[in-house]
C-alpha cells in the first residue's frame, strides 16, 4: 500500500468513494475542483493506493482557534472502499493524516462522523479519539 497526495487524476476514484460515504451527487469535474481547493494553504488530501488503485482518501483542514495556542486539525472526509475495510488501510491512512497534521503545528485533532456510522465510531475510539462535544449545524 502507498499513501500519497491526491492528484486531479484521482477524481473518479474519490467520486466513487464519496458515493460509498453517502454523497452520490458529486460528478468527476466537481471532485477535481475539490482536489484543487485542497491544494491551497490549510487544506490537504491524502489517498491510499493498492496495486495502483485508489482505495481510500482523507481530506484535512487545519486552523488556529481563538481559545488555544496551536492549531486544530480536522479530518473533514475519510473513506475506505468497502472492499478494503478491516484490512488495515484505514489505520495506516489515519496515522499518515495525523502525522501530516502534527507537522502543520496541530495540537489537537478532531473528526466528525454521522450518528448512524457505529462501526466508524468504534474505529475512531480504537484509534485513541474520544467523543467530547456536540455539533450544531444550520444548513443555509
Amino acid at each position: 500500500m502507498t499513501i500519497r497526495e491526491a492528484r486531479s487524476s484521482d477524481a473518479k476514484s474519490i467520486q466513487l468513494l464519496l458515493a460509498q460515504l453517502g454523497y452520490p451527487n458529486f460528478d468527476e469535474y466537481g471532485v477535481v475542483g475539490k482536489i484543487k481547493l485542497h491544494d491551497q494553504p490549510g487544506y490537504h488530501i491524502l489517498v491510499a493506493e493498492v496495486n495502483e488503485q485508489v482505495v481510500a482518501f482523507v481530506s484535512m483542514h487545519w486552523f488556529d482557534l481563538m481559545h488555544w495556542q496551536g492549531k486544530l486539525g480536522r479530518f473533514t472526509s475519510f473513506c475506505v472502499d468497502e472492499n478494503f475495510r478491516s484490512k488495515g488501510v484505514g489505520q495506516k491512512l489515519l496515522k499518515a493524516g495525523e502525522e501530516f497534521l502534527i507537522n502543520q503545528g496541530c495540537i489537537k485533532l478532531e473528526v466528525t462522523s454521522n450518528n448512524r456510522r457505529e462501526k466508524t465510531h468504534a474505529f475512531y475510539l480504537k484509534a485513541g479519539y474520544s467523543e467530547e462535544s456536540r455539533v450544531f449545524r444550520k444548513v443555509l
